[in-house]
């Protein structure tokens, strides 16, 4: 196996309960990581230094300035040549890193490797099928042909990640699908089909999905579209309709729960977004629930 340096960045401006079980996670791998680099956004006074140190973890504390500056911080100052990120309340399968190394090791052109995942609730329970990650070419998960990867699964060479432009702060709280976007048009990345990652679904999770999610991806596509060349344009325009389609339809399912929780100005909002935004696959949404029922 290539010696390669791995770097794990854990950006973070709470630290939480579930910290210590991550960082455990991480020590329990069966190929040891360089490091584990805590970037405190702004925790509250007097910050995380003492967790950091009580972890045996570097720290690097920061002004609030969110997730993407602190993911950009920390790769940054990464002293790996790889970096791999993990929310302070999430676990890796201790194989993780093993099984993304020997991938890469089949295939040394790839730029990142990335693995499948399982969902977890607070106290730790698997719950849901999770998701794959069958080995795809680039081109196909950029068009949506192939899913695309998650952030909390890769492996990212770190010259990758900043030739890529590291993350933008204009695109959250979808900056993350707008990085592999634009990693995936710098190179090509090994997949590793196991559930090796498990998302913990909490309360507590900073992860912002519904409307604004389903906003913000709209204008990483359109954003991306406006600057590619006319065959990458191609690929990102299957990419938005195949978003369309999906989009319509969670946004549908969210009006009617909004309603039914008595959200009306919530629901106001997620109406106004698929009639501006997704008219005719909102319409087409309609039509298969209703015939669903």
């Amino acid at each position: 196996m290539v010696e390669r340096r791995v770097t794990v960045i854990i950006p973070t401006n709470r630290g939480g309960s579930y910290l210590d079980e991550a960082v455990a996670s991480v020590r329990a791998q069966t190929v040891p990581v360089h490091e584990i680099l805590l970037v405190d956004d702004g925790s509250p006074e007097p910050g995380l230094a003492e967790t950091a140190m009580r972890l045996g973890i570097r720290h690097l504390r920061q002004p609030p300035s969110g997730l993407s500056v602190g993911r950009n911080t920390g790769a940054d100052a990464a002293q790996g040549d790889w970096i791999a990120y993990l929310d302070d309340d999430d676990v890796w399968h201790p194989e993780r890193i093993e099984e993304q190394l020997r991938a890469l090791d089949a295939m040394p052109e790839a730029i990142a490797a990335c693995t499948g995942g399982w969902y977890m609730d607070a106290e730790g329970k698997t719950f849901g099928e999770g998701w794959g990650a069958p080995q795809a070419r680039a081109r196909d998960m950029i068009s949506y042909d192939a899913l695309p990867p998650r952030i909390t699964t890769l492996l990212i060479r770190r010259d990758a990640y900043r030739a890529a432009g590291g993350c933008r702060t204009e695109m959250e709280p979808a900056e993350d699908n707008d990085l592999i976007q634009r990693l995936l048009q710098l190179g090509e990345f090994a997949c590793v089909d196991r559930q090796l990652v498990g998302y913990r679904r909490h309360r507590g999770n900073v992860t912002q999905r519904g409307l604004a999610g389903r906003e913000a991806n709209r204008r990483v596509l359109d954003d991306l579209i406006s600057g590619a060349d006319a065959e990458l344009a191609g690929l990102l325009r299957r990419h938005r309709r195949a978003f369309r389609r999906y989009a319509a339809s969670e946004n549908l399912g969210e009006f009617i729960a909004a309603r039914r929780r008595g959200e009306a100005s919530y629901a106001r909002s997620i109406l106004w977004w698929g009639l501006m935004r997704v008219p005719l696959q909102s319409v087409g949404a309609l039509i298969q629930r209703a015939r669903r029922r």
